[in-house]
């Protein structure tokens, strides 16, 4: 009979382990997924040579639009789903979305795909569970990419990252029956043809963390949930014409804490607003995010965007930051303010972890490392570090390395933020010599006393 400290580190070493639906993205294809509150998933598919950073934002948007616009029959529905996200809202609003009413089959089950609202950088799909699809209290609906190809070449499309909602089945009536998937084409366009292959999953959420799988090693762990297959979907989906997007050159340079970077344009698509920016190689440290602004006519805001919020070279030497589209407005004058930066030391990106004497090195301010939980094959560790507010973020690739140079992947990660601590937990196989190499990924946010203002061309 397990006593409850036992049933708890069995509890955490179940929960955040990655679901073996996501592994079959293709080797050469970098994964990164980041969870935020079983809301939404990243798959990142770009190739080696880029990152994406998934956050998960809740915008406030026009209720007088949402509301007037929910009397209409046909698109009030999708309105109000997507009235907590600007763009998308706008671009309703515009009439810039597209009812395909696809319907797809997997023997007697089917799989709705009503909406598609696309540019030439961003597809989100609009997926609707039919009525008749049954969905028990404890079960979270969700739907993963298998494939995407070209409609007309048939070859296999890349150079995109893209994320996905669940449901929960509390929130199937309010929803609609809604799962939504955003694709971000950070390496190339959309093909304006394009064959999709997803399955549906339904994911058995245990409360009480008892699940028993057996892991590769042969040891019993307990884990949260576990997943079915409710079928395999194939779409063909033709797309109207892209729009151009607004492009504003801006070439400034900027010093933030230290760092120099150039601002060098803004592209805004119906869909989301790029900003790139780049970095000075002399820089001390890496600039692992930044928050953006758009102010129109002194007093209309645009914030960060819903889902993928930035992309970034492997080598930090530019970043794509998206927020909230504005392509439907004409301001008569716009500024882009920059309110606050991840800093990550470049002499400390990477961090030795003695899990039998529970230390890092080198010692980073902020951080701390919590709890050792100790198995046969493997360790959970718990850091505690300071963020403001309720920042949360993924704290570390989840590749690492022992210290005789072998490679592995954490088996389980999850975040949590409360009171401005984030507790971060990896799972990882334990190593003969009790010590791993954890790289980092991001940090904590920075707010600057005085927000840069960067002016946009008209």
């Amino acid at each position: 009979m397990k006593d409850n400290n036992e049933k708890w580190n069995d509890l955490i070493n179940g929960s955040f382990k990655y679901p073996k639906e996501l592994d079959n993205v293709e080797s050469r294809l970098e994964m990164r997924i980041i969870k935020a509150k079983r809301r939404k998933t990243l798959v990142s598919t770009i190739s080696s040579m880029a990152a994406c950073i998934l956050f998960v934002l809740l915008v406030n948007t026009s209720t007088a639009f949402a509301n007037a616009v929910s009397e209409l029959p046909v698109i009030g529905k999708l309105a109000e789903y997507v009235k907590f996200d600007k763009s998308l809202s706008r671009a309703i609003e515009n009439e810039y979305v597209q009812e395909v009413n696809l319907v797809a089959w997997d023997g007697n089950n089917r799989l709705l795909l009503p909406y598609v609202i696309a540019d030439e950088k961003n597809l989100i799909l609009f997926f609707q569970l039919p009525e008749e699809f049954e969905q028990e209290s404890n079960q979270w609906t969700n739907i993963f990419l298998n494939n995407m190809k070209n409609g007309i070449t048939g070859e296999v499309v890349e150079g995109y990252s893209y994320s996905t909602s669940g449901l929960p089945p509390e929130g199937r009536e309010q929803n609609f029956g809604f799962i939504m998937q955003e694709y971000n084409f950070a390496e190339g366009k959309l093909p304006e043809s394009v064959d999709i292959e997803v399955e549906l999953k339904i994911e058995n959420i245990n409360a009480s963390g008892e699940v028993s799988l057996t892991n590769p090693e042969g040891e019993n762990e307990a884990a949260a949930s576990s997943y079915d297959t409710a079928g395999t979907f194939k779409f063909h989906i033709e797309l109207d014409d892209f729009v151009e997007p607004k492009v504003y050159e801006i070439n400034e340079n900027h010093t933030i804490l230290g760092q120099q970077i150039t601002v060098e344009n803004m592209k805004v698509y119906p869909t989301g607003t790029e900003v790139n920016i780049s970095f000075a190689e002399e820089n001390p440290a890496w600039i692992k995010g930044l928050e953006l602004e758009v102010l129109q006519d002194g007093f209309a805001v645009y914030r960060g965007n819903n889902g993928i919020s930035a992309a970034h070279d492997n080598e930090n030497k530019w970043m794509s930051v998206y927020i909230e589209s504005n392509y439907f407005d004409k301001p008569k004058k716009q500024e882009l303010l920059i309110k606050a930066v991840r800093l990550l030391d470049k002499d400390e990106e990477y961090i030795t972890v003695d899990i039998d004497n529970e230390t890092i090195t080198p010692a980073i301010e902020g951080v701390k490392l919590k709890q050792v939980i100790k198995n046969s094959n493997s360790a959970t560790l718990i850091f505690s570090t300071k963020v403001t507010g309720d920042d949360g973020f993924g704290m570390f690739y989840h590749d690492y390395k022992d210290t005789d140079g072998n490679a592995y992947e954490f088996t389980g990660e999850g975040t949590s933020s409360y009171n401005s601590q984030m507790e971060t937990m990896i799972t990882v196989k334990y190593p003969p010599s009790g010590k791993i190499i954890l790289q980092r990924s991001l940090a904590p946010k920075i707010f600057l006393e005085n927000p840069i203002k960067v002016n946009i061309p008209q």
